[in-house]
């Protein structure tokens, strides 16, 4: 069993406000990006967030007079929006990473405040180097887990997204490089040169020209075209291949993006693809920016579409070509030398890397730092500020970037039944979380870098504190509602009242894989907080890393589980219906109010923004009342890269190296 180290953490002289900032100042100009979506008052955001509010409306069509008067609304506030960044970058001007105004300096912040401001992300532009580049050439070497399964159409499909975007294309995705703001998220085409919405339930979309399939058997690249494209999304959306038994196979965790699709149509001489829909579907066009929407190739959708286990058969019109594949050990690409797309900033054909090497260091934290010290691995995760500052100490060329976790990576505890005792009694998981002590959650794991999560896309969320009139992270205690306090006392009320008190504890098995690290540590922290707090006795139920991350999708566990798998989304729909409506394949918990159904349909045909924000409210007050889901702390992703290393970022909601790797091709090195 791991040690139970988060004692000997929490025991430690915590980091006071002044050694946390001295860590930061060692750094210097060589961290990086700490770009922490924590307060509401970041001016830079406001103009990007207004596009993306902009974006949003533009994919959800209204009646002419509406719209009219809503882009004209828009174009004030991205025009307000957009002075105060020029504001904000004129006062900027010439930062570096670790640096702060004379004003900021005299502010009174917390340590995650400080950190935000002394590593934006928008300081990343102005690193030594940026104007050398890019440049071709070299191998990105990263510490990266071979899939266990390949295949883009299974039930595992969504885990692909951390390698799919390096080898298979999408009709839409989203910009990650060193002048993405990280903070939101718009469409940008990738096999598709654009699209229109005619009216309300079409989707029309214009591919770009000469592309090809990888050269590689048994597409020998051959060109890609209109007709492949339909029949890739046909399969993603309902399964619709040759030799799919509806009643026997499950279908492709994609669908639940598709069921307002009533068919598709192509043509190959005008090169388009048209999405005919049922319904209005507010999400369609983010939903489609998900990792693991690609287009698999007509060969590989077959009788035995299980082929597409086989990592031989990833060939796709991606920017990389898989060439070797020793699963607990290594994986190996070069570049696709017919890739068809360039660099929007630059111009110069992509990708820019001449290979990708993938080491295998799961379970092996020291062997990563010991390739993270010699300079074999290009980048690390880091877990906290300790391996912040060894990371500097090590490799002075650091790069650090910091992001708010992704709406949908939060940890929390499922469980397995909620029909059956103990936990078909709301009383019972109102209780766990009122013995949750979120605030020694946070100090004690991650150092203050951490707040309370809820498995929801805060971004979709009135707030009109905000520069851009949306939420951003983290949620309020307010907004997590009364059973999100930390009320011990009161949750012994509740289990007694359930029938469950010192006489006849409650008792329960909850799974959680053994491998070292502060995800651990707080699963450990958690059990002993409910021990102490409540007098509840949750018995760590062992499996390893692997079986772990199935047992969400199978239910594979005792009672409950241990998690943060909720699955990111590109949109809050992936969320919502995705994951609460009886009826979604994506529903792993067995949730089930016919309220809460119904409100899933709604905000899925809502193509007005603020009333779709005010459906998902309604969805997240009725969620955290019942608590289907304990929801603990969620930390800050601490990433660092070489100084060498550009255009290797993260967003709130999508990593690379990590899930939603999109932007692989616009990684470069200057050596």
């Amino acid at each position: 069993m791991a040690e139970r180290n988060y004692w000997k953490r929490m025991q430690r002289q915590r980091l006071s406000r002044r050694s946390l900032m001295s860590a930061s100042a060692r750094a210097g100009v060589g961290a990086a990006g700490l770009a922490l979506v924590g307060c509401g008052d970041d001016d830079d955001d406001a103009q990007p967030a207004a596009a993306q509010v902009q974006q949003q409306q533009q994919a959800q069509p209204q009646p002419a007079a509406q719209q009219q008067a809503e882009q004209q609304a828009q174009q004030t506030a991205a025009q307000q929006a957009t002075t105060q960044q020029e504001v904000q970058e004129e006062e900027a001007v010439a930062l570096l990473p670790g640096q702060l105004t004379a004003e900021e300096e005299a502010m009174s912040l917390t340590p995650e405040e400080e950190w935000r401001l002394r590593y934006h992300w928008s300081k990343l532009q102005n690193l030594p180097g940026q104007a050398d580049g890019p440049k071709y050439g070299g191998t990105w070497t990263l510490a990266h887990l071979p899939a266990a399964n390949w295949n883009v159409l299974g039930p595992n499909a969504n885990l692909m997204a951390a390698f799919a975007p390096m080898f298979y294309s999408q009709l839409v995705v989203f910009p990650m490089d060193d002048w993405a703001n990280a903070h939101y998220y718009e469409n940008e085409g990738d096999l598709a040169a654009g699209w229109e919405i005619p009216d309300e339930t079409t989707l029309v979309f214009q591919l770009r020209d000469g592309i090809t399939w990888q050269d590689k058997a048994p597409l020998d690249g051959r060109a890609m075209t209109a007709e492949d494209v339909k029949i890739a999304y046909d399969a993603l959306r309902d399964g619709s291949f040759l030799g799919h038994n509806a009643e026997e196979d499950p279908v492709p965790v994609q669908a639940s993006s598709y069921t307002a699709v009533k068919d598709i149509d192509y043509d190959n001489a005008s090169n388009t693809v048209r999405f005919n829909l049922l319904e209005p579907a507010a999400y369609l066009l983010n939903n489609m920016m998900n990792p693991f929407h690609v287009v698999a190739a007509p060969e590989f959708i077959t009788n035995d579409y299980t082929v597409l286990d086989d990592w031989r058969n990833t060939v796709g019109t991606g920017p990389y070509v898989l060439d070797f594949v020793e699963q607990g050990a290594e994986w190996k690409a070069s570049k696709n030398p017919t890739y068809f797309k360039k660099d929007p900033r630059s111009g110069m054909q992509l990708p820019f890397m001449d290979a990708l090497h993938g080491p295998d260091f799961v379970a092996q934290r020291e062997s990563e730092w010991a390739a993270w010290e010699t300079g074999v691995i290009d980048r690390i995760t880091l877990q906290d500020i300790f391996d912040f500052e060894q990371a500097l100490e090590t490799q002075p060329d650091t790069v650090v970037q910091v992001t708010a976790p992704p709406p949908g990576w939060q940890p929390y505890m499922t469980f397995k039944d909620l029909s059956v005792e103990p936990f078909n009694d709301p009383r019972v998981r109102q209780a766990l979380s009122l013995g949750m002590n979120r605030e020694e959650q946070k100090e004690g794991i991650y150092n203050g870098l951490a707040a309370a999560g809820y498995g929801q896309n805060w971004t979709f969320f009135r707030d009109d504190e905000s520069p851009w009139g949306f939420r951003e992270w983290p949620w309020t205690t307010a907004e997590l509602g009364e059973f999100a306090d930390f009320d011990p006392a009161k949750g012994r009320q509740l289990l007694d009242a359930a029938g469950y008190n010192d006489s006849n504890p409650l008792e329960f098995q909850a799974a959680m894989y053994t491998v070292p690290g502060s995800y651990l540590n707080l699963f450990l922290l958690i059990v002993d907080q409910w021990k102490n707090n409540l007098g509840v006795n949750a018995i760590h139920e062992q499996v390893d890393l692997e079986t772990w991350i199935a047992r969400l999708v199978t239910r594979d566990f005792s009672e409950a589980l241990f998690t943060w798998l909720i699955g990111a989304e590109m949109d809050a729909d992936g969320l919502a219906y995705g994951k609460l409506h009886t009826d979604s394949p994506g529903n792993f918990y067995g949730i089930s109010d016919p309220d809460v159904d119904q409100w899933c349909l709604d905000q899925r045909q809502e193509l007005d923004v603020d009333k779709r924000s005010e459906i998902l409210e309604k969805i997240r007050v009725r969620e955290l009342e019942n608590m289907w889901r304990v929801f603990a702390v969620n930390p800050y992703r601490i990433a660092a890269r070489r100084g060498y290393l550009f255009n290797e970022i993260d967003t709130y909601n999508a990593w690379n190296p990590g899930w939603g790797a999109t932007n692989t091709e616009r990684i470069w090195k200057n050596l």
